[in-house]
């Protein structure tokens, strides 16, 4: 296993931008932030898996066209604000791309996904502390481009790929090392893969994602404890009388990342019959979506991305032109864009 440690910014990137500018009018289109960051270390990567815990990103797997066939890989690393990447343990199951992971208190969990010929349904937990993998029950069934989550101390895996997409979730009780049929979906919420899962306030939400080449248009959220679990939110696209969604032209689209900042969720990248650069803000306490500043690099689907010690992150993916990447950069919610920050 190597140990490198990468400088996590830039030197000539400032960490902390100081500006004097009234947002007052500021077209949405412009505002949020997007300053250069490390990029990871070893192969670039697409479909990589993520997960958090405390203050450490942890990012590996994924697919490199430059690999032998079938060009997956099984090494992880670790991020941090202050000390950037270093490699950690390798996933001990077989190289992969397009699996489902979460985090659970002190432990990552990674799972499912396929290498373009196998898909998979084994499931392992990494420790940090312990710097080591165990294998888990295996998930219900194969399939790749799932969602995974922790939520109320539990996980959960659902939606996906295997011969046609699917709508089911399944809950992982990490103490009985177990996995149980989640409290129902309802009946009108889309079959989908390639989507999204958001955690806030002891929530999950589910959006984005295809079905049958088709980009879905249903959002939900999710709350085990509740009789009812999953509740529908507005659509995604333009389908209500009213002009509040007409603007809502692609948000819509497959493969993209997501993450949480504050009070508010942030989607880009992604492809909805072309690669997506548009970045998006959802509010959680309206319901409402509305446009940032686009992500300035390469379109791509297949990125990861995740938020530590209130910071945003959004790296790695796939062009589509047979060329994967290792760049990452910092979303800064709130600030103007400045186009010499990457």
């Amino acid at each position: 296993m190597k140990s490198i440690k990468l400088t996590p910014f830039l030197l000539a990137t400032p960490f902390f931008l100081s500006f004097s500018c009234n947002r007052t009018g500021l077209p949405n289109t412009q505002l949020g932030n997007w300053v250069q960051a490390a990029a990871i270390g070893n192969a670039p990567r697409s479909s990589a898996a993520c997960f958090v815990i405390g203050n450490t990103a942890y990012v590996g797997l994924g697919y490199n066209e430059s690999l032998t066939q079938p060009g997956r890989l099984k090494d992880f690393w670790a991020f941090t604000v202050e000390t950037g990447w270093r490699q950690v343990e390798d996933f001990p199951g077989e190289p992969r791309s397009n699996a489902a992971a979460f985090s659970i208190g002190n432990l990552g969990y990674v799972g499912v996904g396929w290498n373009g010929f196998n898909v998979y349904q084994d499931f392992y937990s990494y420790d940090p502390a312990a710097h080591q993998w165990t294998r888990k029950a295996d998930f219900h069934d194969p399939r790749y481009d799932a969602v995974g989550f922790g939520l109320q101390g539990k996980g959960y895996i659902g939606t996906g790929y295997n011969a046609y997409s699917r709508n089911d979730f399944y809950a992982y009780d990490p103490a009985a090392d177990a996995w149980t049929i989640a409290p129902g979906t309802s009946g009108n919420f889309s079959k989908r893969r390639g989507a999204v899962a958001l955690v806030y306030k002891d929530k999950a939400y589910i959006v984005a994602g295809s079905n049958n080449g088709v980009m879905v248009r249903d959002m939900w959220s999710f709350d085990p404890s509740q009789a009812a679990p999953w509740h529908p939110l507005a659509n995604i696209t333009n389908t209500d009388a009213g002009t509040w969604d007409d603007g809502y032209t692609d948000i819509q689209r497959e493969l993209a990342t997501a993450f949480v900042n504050g009070d508010k969720a942030f989607l880009t990248t992604g492809g909805n019959g072309t690669m997506q650069t548009s970045t998006w803000s959802y509010d959680f306490a309206s319901d409402r979506w509305s446009r940032r500043t686009a992500y300035p690099r390469s379109p791509r689907t297949g990125a990861v991305s995740f938020t530590i010690e209130g910071m945003s992150f959004v790296g790695a993916g796939f062009s589509g032109s047979n060329t994967t990447f290792d760049d990452f950069d910092r979303f800064l919610p709130d600030v103007p864009f400045n186009p010499n920050d990457y």
